[in-house]
């Protein structure tokens, strides 16, 4: 999953502390949202191939209000806008580029359905249009569970004093790809109409009431190579290979 889409969504990511049916009793996610201005370190750690690199990078944070607008390593990067009833952010790098959330949840809901990419291909046999290729990827968050720590690699994160505790968040991303041809065209060509739906690819977000993203972590489980094919609902001992992606906030508490 790419680093910064998945730091964009946690930035908005939701918590809940238990099951419930009252709207009295949902959670608000603008409590895990950075509460002020602060500049935070993290560590991105990649492994891919075998290779194992790690880069250090900043996020500035600006609190003011309903607005937050996030910097990385000086650069604006997104920005967030907190209304009534939704969360709204605004991807800097992209234009027209957006989501929105809802504003309450409870634990074991949805957070978002969010297409994240899509492309057509148009099919050609010379100039002459046959059909054509979507393609499309998508990725849908729930709130799997309220915690009060978490430990990755030599990074602890804990509910030191009891008011800030961390919510994990399940990602799952899928990419569809649809092909239409013309009938009158099949015989001619190698494509075949149809839907091809990818496996799971299964990330984790972490946030902490009051400071935000303290870690995203995707573990990608590869069930062939050659062309690489994710599916992390595979058992580790049926991957055929590994490879993650982790960003890591180095806690000042």
């Amino acid at each position: 999953m790419n680093k910064n889409l998945i730091l964009i969504l946690s930035i908005v990511a939701f918590a809940g502390c238990g099951s419930s049916t009252s709207d009295e009793k949902k959670i608000d996610i603008t409590n895990y949202l950075p509460a002020t201005s602060m500049s935070k370190a993290y560590t991105h750690v990649t492994k891919i191939d075998g290779k194992l690199n790690n880069r250090p990078y900043t996020d500035t944070v600006v609190v003011e209000s309903s607005l937050i607008s996030i910097k990385e390593d000086g650069k604006s990067n997104r920005i967030i806008t907190l209304k009534e009833d939704e969360v709204e952010i605004k991807y800097l790098k992209d234009v027209n580029h957006s989501k929105v959330l809802t504003r309450n949840i409870n634990v074991g809901d949805d957070i978002s359905k969010y297409l994240k990419d899509e492309q057509v291909e148009i099919l050609k046999i010379g100039s002459q249009k046959i059909g054509e290729k979507r393609t499309k990827i998508e990725e849908a968050c729930t709130l799997d569970s309220i915690i009060d720590r978490y430990e990755k690699f030599f990074f602890e994160y804990t509910n030191y004093d009891d008011k800030h505790d961390i919510m994990k968040i399940k990602c799952i991303t899928k990419t569809t790809v649809e092909t239409k041809v013309d009938k009158k065209y099949l015989n001619s060509v190698s494509y075949t109409n149809g839907v091809i739906e990818s496996k799971d690819d299964i990330s984790y977000i972490y946030m902490q009431k009051g400071l935000g993203t303290i870690a995203t972590i995707n573990d990608d489980c590869l069930a062939s190579k050659l062309p690489d094919v994710i599916d992390d609902t595979l058992d580790s001992e049926k991957c055929l290979g590994e490879r993650y992606e982790y960003n890591l906030y180095q806690p000042s508490y």
